[in-house]
């Protein structure tokens, strides 16, 4: 009865060696990109909205996206509910206002806030590095982003400034 227990053991282990690899897709991990703290003023009142751009190639979506500010962890969502495409990128954000911010980070009235990224396509987590950076949100405040130093084209005198010419 030994040998036998013994000779189904060595199979199984085996086949399990032989077999699993066949099995055991390639996996990309996931990429967060764009990871940034934007905020927004009106009538001297601030809002902030962290945002990040979950990538994945083999197409997982994930299991969750949190950010992470001053070390306390906050649930992200998709900025459009129907969006399952991980393949071409789907944006996650987390708003908060003034209040929030400032309980969750004491600092963050002098501008000092430590946050970062991490989610997990259910085989193994991936986290952005810490970051302390701003952006002023002018899509939101309606502002243009474009060069106002002259407007025309080509061989237009008020194109510009004209430097190195």
């Amino acid at each position: 009865m030994k040998k036998v227990f013994v000779v189904l053991s060595i199979m199984i282990l085996a086949i399990s060696l032989f077999v699993s690899p066949i099995f055991a897709a390639d996996n990309n991990s996931p990429e967060l990109q764009n990871g940034v703290l934007l905020y927004t003023f009106k009538n001297n009142i601030f809002s902030y909205k962290f945002q990040v751009e979950y990538k994945d190639a083999d197409g997982d979506l994930p299991r969750y996206m949190f950010a992470f500010i001053n070390g306390s962890r906050r649930e992200m969502i998709k900025v459009d509910i129907t969006d399952n495409n991980s393949k071409d990128g789907i944006m996650y954000i987390l708003i908060l206002d003034e209040d929030e911010l400032f309980k969750l980070a004491p600092k963050a009235k002098e501008w000092d806030i430590e946050y970062w990224f991490r989610t997990n396509d259910g085989k193994g987590p991936v986290i952005t590095k810490m970051s302390k950076l701003f952006a002023l949100d002018t899509e939101s405040m309606g502002l243009s982003t474009s060069n106002s130093g002259g407007g025309g084209g080509e061989g237009n005198p008020s194109s510009g400034c004209g430097c190195g010419k």
